[in-house]
């Protein structure tokens, strides 16, 4: 193995290891088909051009990192169509993550986050967005505000990130139904190519 060179892309193995999955089976994790994919990836969406998973490291409940596919270092890199497709799944995304961690709170208050570069805290060369609900602070926590790589991050658990990526789901597939019912647009129509797709919606 060659010492120079860069690390393989963690979140390009995931968007290999996970292909783009229909949202007809909310319940269950997507499996991954990559036959040793190291650790286990939590996913919420997978569609073509879009990953959306739980960040192995969350700074809170609910912390979502959303990335293109294909890979890009930094945002100025992504063309107009990756952009489009970001840019359409960053609000619904916003909306399924709050609703899950905050129930029908109103009082919803969330970081979408996007570093480019190493002085601006990325860690991962890869584009991607992190979604971080703020729940009220309590007489008992802290209020100053945690960033990348200061304050109380901790490792994932991989039983409490399976029930939460579940409930991510199962309000993804919700949310992606009142948008057809109110705004009558069909996410899932095109949520997959024709070769990957495992099953109708």
């Amino acid at each position: 193995m060659d010492s120079t060179a860069p690390p393989p892309c963690p979140f390009c193995n995931i968007a290999s290891s996970y292909p783009p999955t229909p949202f007809n089976d909310p319940e269950s994790n997507p499996v991954s088909t990559a036959p040793d994919s190291g650790p286990l990836s939590h996913i919420i969406l997978s569609t073509e051009h879009v990953l959306a998973f739980l960040d192995i490291m969350p700074l809170t409940r609910g912390h979502v990192l959303v990335a293109p596919r294909n890979h890009y270092k930094l945002l100025g890199d992504m063309g107009v169509q990756a952009g489009q497709e970001m840019g359409k799944w960053l609000p619904i995304l916003s909306r399924v993550v709050t609703k899950t961690v905050f129930g029908d709170d109103p009082d919803r208050h969330w970081n979408v986050v996007q570093n480019n570069g190493e002085r601006a805290a990325q860690v991962v060369p890869h584009v991607h967005f992190h979604l971080i609900p703020r729940p009220a602070q309590g007489a008992n926590q802290r209020t100053s505000f945690a960033m990348f790589g200061r304050g109380q991050r901790e490792e994932l658990d991989d039983d409490e990130a399976e029930v939460l990526a579940r409930e991510l789901r199962i309000e993804l597939a919700e949310e992606v139904k009142r948008i057809l019912r109110d705004e009558g647009v069909d996410l899932a129509a095109n949520l997959v190519s024709e070769g990957s797709q495992r099953g109708k919606l």
